[in-house]
Parts: structure tokens; C-alpha cells; sequence
């Protein structure tokens, strides 16, 4: 889902719901995450004119070092957000105020059916 942070409320409903089916599409979560449903990870996207991720930087940096669980986690989110097979990203061609920069969050719960 995309954070309300830095005016991405302007995102719809169905603009989030598409880029969530296209990143949890490239989404290889990590074995034995189902004990981890309630785990969410932040990832602020950077995003090129054309689409393309820019840069993606995990925001919980502090839960990074300590959890070694959460890192394998954050890290495979990550690597979604960065695959190639999920780029250009799914976004509305006007709108690019809106979505240069924005925080999606991965949820495990979302992603398992939980």
C-alpha cells in the first residue's frame, strides 16, 4: 500500500491496488515468513519521468540491524521494487508530482491471504 506521506493521498484506490498486483507480483517472499503475517516493510521509491525505480531505500533501518528475520525480509521487498520484471511501474501517466517519490509498504498478512 502507498503511504498518505508527502501528498500521495493523490494516488486512487485502483492506481495503489495496480502497483501493489505488479510489486508483490516480483515479490519472492523469504521461507517460513508465514510466522512473520504482521510483519509490514516501508520502502521509499524514488522514480525516474519514464517509470523506472530510480532508487529504493528501506526506511527501518534500526529493525534492519537488529532483526535478522525483518532484514531478509526488508531485503527481498527490496529486490522487488528493484526487479526488472516489474518495470516500468504500473503509474498514471499525469502524475508524476505524485508518485517521483513515494513509500509502498510490502504486508506480509496482504501478500499470504491472511
Amino acid at each position: 500500500e502507498v503511504s498518505k506521506e508527502e501528498n500521495n493521498n493523490n494516488f486512487t484506490i485502483s492506481e495503489i491496488d495496480l502497483l501493489k498486483q505488479q510489486l508483490y507480483a516480483c515479490w519472492a517472499v523469504p521461507a517460513g515468513a508465514k510466522g512473520a503475517k504482521d510483519m509490514i516493510v516501508k520502502v521509499r521509491v524514488w522514480v525516474n519521468p519514464d517509470k523506472t525505480v530510480k532508487d529504493a531505500r528501506i526506511l527501518d533501518t534500526n529493525r534492519m540491524q537488529s532483526d535478522s528475520y525483518f532484514r531478509t525480509v526488508a531485503e527481498s521487498a527490496h529486490r522487488a521494487v528493484l526487479n526488472p520484471a516489474c518495470s516500468p511501474l504500473k503509474l498514471p501517466e499525469d502524475k508524476y508530482e505524485v508518485w517521483k517519490k513515494f513509500i509502498f509498504k510490502f504486508e506480509l498478512g496482504w501478500m499470504l491471504g491472511d
